[in-house]
């Protein structure tokens, strides 16, 4: 697929914002643990549930079919549910200050290349993590499935489509760069909120 000039401007314009994001990324590290997953979904529902359901129930081309792509709290909340989590843990998770401007197509567009982006590294996360998680097959970690790679040119062929102008780029760039920023950000929060209780626990 020949990538367009918004799929372009995307990558270039979040290139910075996404590497400090891969770098607050405990999960991916050398010696993550099934713990540390626990941690890593935690705060993604807390980042997620600040605007999920605004996201996708917001107006979209039909080729995205965007009823498929919400839920992806769902899939969170099962894997916590199945650790032992029980709901009114999850609905206690903190969440970050992050309220996207999700008025315009081209700004929803922008923060669903941060989401939709994240489900092409799941499956090696997913190996990376099969010596600790055992037998259990978390459903954060399956994503799309066999479906993940047609979903993400899905998206990337309705981005073509539907963010074509100069205006519709800039917004769905700031969008993008914004939601990578909010997230590396609150997983920053998170680590350092769990250190400081840690340290607490210890005196």
């Amino acid at each position: 697929m020949t990538p367009s000039p918004a799929l372009d401007s995307l990558r270039a314009s979040t290139a910075l914002a996404h590497a400090r994001l891969e770098s607050q990324l405990a999960v991916a590290a050398p010696g993550a643990t099934r713990a540390t997953y626990l941690e890593y979904i935690q705060d993604m529902h807390g980042w997620l549930r600040a605007f999920e359901q605004q996201l996708w129930s917001a107006p979209w081309p039909a080729e995205v079919e965007a009823a498929s792509r919400a839920g992806k709290l769902e899939w969170i909340e099962c894997d916590l549910a199945s650790a032992g989590i029980p709901a009114a843990g999850i609905s206690a998770l903190p969440r970050p200050a992050f309220a996207p401007d999700l008025a315009r197509q081209a700004s929803r567009f922008g923060l669903a290349y941060v989401i939709e982006g994240s489900q092409l590294g799941t499956k090696e996360l997913g190996r990376r993590l099969r010596a600790q998680l055992g037998d259990w097959e978390p459903r954060w970690l399956q994503g799309y499935g066999a479906a993940t790679g047609s979903k993400w040119r899905g998206f990337l062929h309705a981005l073509e489509r539907h963010v074509r102008t100069p205006q519709e780029i800039n917004e769905a760039c700031a969008a993008a760069a914004a939601g990578f920023a909010s997230l590396a950000e609150w997983f920053e929060q998170c680590r350092a909120q769990r250190a400081a209780i840690a340290e607490t626990s210890e005196t």
